[in-house]
């Protein structure tokens, strides 16, 4: 029997080792870490359910853009960023200390769901609630004892829009139970490893944005979960309803409280350039309108009315001396 030189040795272990990185190499492509219990809580929510979500939030940046457009005296504009589902343990980690959380029961419904707001967000409407332009201060604080009524009304007024933008699907009853802005000094609604809807917004309110987000417990949406699956948006199902006494009267106090420019035109007239460049201080300028006819205001850009120009305690004021007819605008 002949022994085996060193180079048929080495052969040997270099195949050997081969053979052997050749397997771990399909090994590892035939093995894959699976974690079965996260995918199995993530499947609570179906597509459909998600669509129909998606539907009743973006009703409720509608209704909510109107309400507190008239209530800030501003341009108000939420938009929808993402609806997903997520463990309350992911959506508790992802809240930043400076933020305002709020949570509120939803009658007939088990349990609560949360509202969360961007605390620089918050102080500019406080501000503009005071009067102000909607500053917020340079550095993030709590809110003071007044700061937080202001903002409890403020959720009030928003969640009831958020209940008018459910009424196509069921009558909720909401009303806030805790408000903090501290994420740490809020109850925990239902267990970290529950699933939520979880539905994030950008609220724009006059120059300010900051972010704005849901959370809505699968616990809580579990017993409507077939009229998520079911619920078709269309113009039958919003006439099926109708508008309630209710609605109307909150309608009609919207529209007397929206800001409407009015806007007069006091004349007009033709100048040369040489004229126009030639202008000084104490210059008297013509216009073609005569003093014994109307001027016309606008609203909206349209003409809707007759007006003479006069002065009232020390400012200008217009009287309406009549309505635009058809024939007239």
């Amino acid at each position: 029997m002949s022994s085996l030189s060193q180079e048929e040795i080495d052969a040997l272990i270099n195949q050997l080792g081969s053979e052997e990185s050749q397997l771990e190499t399909i090994e590892s492509r035939r093995i894959k870490s699976f974690d079965f219990r996260f995918n199995k809580r993530l499947d609570k929510f179906s597509n459909n359910q998600l669509q129909t979500l998606r539907t009743l939030h973006e009703n409720f940046t509608r209704l909510l853009n109107n309400s507190l457009s008239v209530y800030l005296r501003t341009r108000v504009e939420a938009t929808i960023v993402s609806i997903e589902q997520i463990s309350y343990g992911d959506f508790i980690a992802s809240i930043g200390i400076p933020s305002i959380l709020a949570i509120f029961s939803m009658d007939p419904l088990p349990g609560s769901g949360i509202v969360q707001v961007d605390l620089n967000l918050v102080f500019s409407i406080i501000d503009r609630l005071l009067g102000g332009p909607g500053w917020f201060p340079p550095k993030l604080r709590d809110l003071t004892d007044i700061e937080r009524t202001l903002m409890q009304r403020f959720m009030a007024r928003m969640l009831n829009s958020y209940r008018e933008s459910w009424n196509y699907l069921l009558t909720l009853s909401l009303k806030i139970e805790a408000l903090d802005s501290n994420p740490q000094f809020i109850p925990r609604i239902i267990p970290l490893d529950q699933i939520i809807a979880y539905v994030s917004m950008e609220l724009k309110v006059g120059d300010m944005a900051g972010v704005m987000n849901f959370c809505l417990p699968y616990l809580v949406l579990q017993s409507i979960g077939q009229q998520l699956t079911d619920f078709q948006w269309s113009p039958t199902v919003i006439a099926g309803r109708g508008m309630t006494e209710d609605d109307v009267a909150q309608l009609e106090r919207n529209v007397e409280r929206a800001d409407i420019d009015l806007e007069v035109e006091l004349g007009r007239t033709t100048l040369s350039l040489r004229d126009l460049v030639s202008l000084q201080l104490g210059d008297l300028v013509v216009l073609d309108n005569e003093t014994s006819q109307p001027l016309v205001g606008k609203v909206n850009e349209r003409e809707k009315y007759h007006l003479f120009p006069g002065v009232y305690k020390d400012r200008y004021a217009m009287k309406v001396a009549g309505a635009l007819t058809n024939e007239d605008e």
